[in-house]
C-alpha cells in the first residue's frame, strides 16, 4: 500500500508533505484532520528529532491523557502520518521488512525499520486521541485453546464536541515518553511470514516503481 500511495499514484507520487494512513477497522474523529494539519506544522519546531504525527496514543486501549501538552511517543499504529523523507529512510528497508517473519506490518516496522534510523523513533500526537481502533482480533492475539478471539462487531465511541474541532494548542510544550515497552530490535516475530512466494512479491512491490530508476542509473 505504502508503495503504491507513495511511488505509484500520480496524485501522490510527488507529494513531499505528510500523508495520513488509516486502516478499515479505524475511526477518526471529525477533527483529525484539523489536529493533524496542526502537529505536521508544529513538528519541526515543538519535536524536531520526530519521525511522525499520530492522532492516538501508541496504546490502542488509551484515549489520552487529557493533559494541556503535546506527546512524544514511539510511533503508533492507528492515524500515524510522515513525509517522503521518512518514506525513503523505510523503503530503504525493504529486503528487511519483506523477509521478517511477522505477518503484522506494524511489528515489522517496530523491529526491524525503526531500529535501523540510528536513535528513539518518536511521533508527535495531541493530548487526547483522533483516531480510535476498534478491531480486536490479529494473528497474534487470542491463539490459545481457551482464549480464541471472538470481535462481535460492536461499536461503542463516544464522540464529545471537544472532538469536532481543533484541539491542539501551539502555544503547549511536549511531554517525552521515553523507553516505552513494546516491541524492539531481537523480537524474533510471531511467525506467518515465511512462504518464499510472499517475501518474494513483497520485494517486487518495493521495487516495482522504482525499476525504471534502477535502470537509468
Amino acid at each position: 500500500m505504502m508503495n503504491t500511495v507513495w511511488d505509484g499514484l500520480k496524485e501522490t507520487r510527488d507529494n513531499s508533505g505528510h500523508i495520513l494512513f488509516i486502516e478499515e477497522d479505524h475511526f477518526i474523529f471529525p477533527n483529525a484532520y484539523r489536529n493533524l494539519q496542526a502537529l505536521a506544522r508544529l513538528k519541526p519546531q515543538k519535536c524536531p528529532d520526530c519521525y511522525a504525527a499520530n492522532l492516538a496514543p501508541s496504546d490502542v486501549k488509551s484515549r489520552g491523557e487529557g493533559w494541556e501538552s503535546l506527546i512524544a511517543e514511539r510511533m503508533g499504529n492507528v492515524g500515524y502520518s510522515f513525509n517522503r523523507t521518512v518514506w525513503r529512510k523505510i523503503h530503504k528497508k525493504a529486503r528487511e521488512f519483506c523477509f521478517f517473519d511477522d505477518y503484522n506490518w506494524d511489528i515489522t516496522m517496530w523491529a526491524t525499520v525503526y531500529p535501523s534510523f540510528g536513535g528513539p523513533v518518536y511521533t508527535l500526537r495531541g493530548p487526547r486521541t483522533s483516531a480510535v481502533h476498534f478491531g480486536k482480533c490479529g494473528l497474534h492475539q487470542g491463539r490459545g485453546e481457551r482464549s480464541a478471539c471472538i470481535d462481535n462487531g460492536e461499536f461503542n465511541i463516544d464522540v464529545d464536541d471537544i472532538d469536532k474541532v481543533r484541539n491542539i494548542k501551539p502555544q503547549w510544550n511536549v511531554h517525552v515518553y521515553e523507553n516505552q515497552p513494546g516491541y524492539k530490535a531481537g523480537f524474533k516475530g510471531w511467525g506467518g511470514w515465511a512462504d518464499q512466494r510472499d517475501l518474494q512479491l513483497c520485494l517486487a512491490f518495493a521495487h516495482l516503481y522504482h525499476t525504471a530508476e534502477s535502470t537509468s542509473s
